[in-house]
């Protein structure tokens, strides 16, 4: 078979996972293990887990806690309230 058809099978099978009410991330990871077992000769865990560490310590996503947690103390002091009170007439 070639990787067309593999690629099709896979498909059909992540779609049939998430219809039947698997969680996505289970769902995609299931799939590519499988796909890595059959194309590659790389370990699947050793792929699998420098990929997630490369991907979860990025200094990118530090961004969103800090903002959400920047707007929960202008929240909580009233701050915010306070500069918008002082600005308008």
């Amino acid at each position: 078979m070639n990787e067309l058809g593999l690629t099709l099978i896979f498909l059909a099978v992540l779609f049939l996972l998430l219809g039947t009410g698997i969680w996505v991330a289970v769902s995609l990871i299931g799939v590519a293990m499988v796909g890595m077992m059959l194309f590659t000769s790389r370990p699947v865990g050793d792929a699998m887990a420098t990929t997630i560490w490369g991907a979860a310590s990025s200094w990118t996503l530090t961004a969103l806690p800090l903002f959400i947690w920047m707007g929960e103390i202008l929240f909580r002091t009233r701050l915010s309230e306070d500069l918008f009170k002082g600005l308008t007439p």
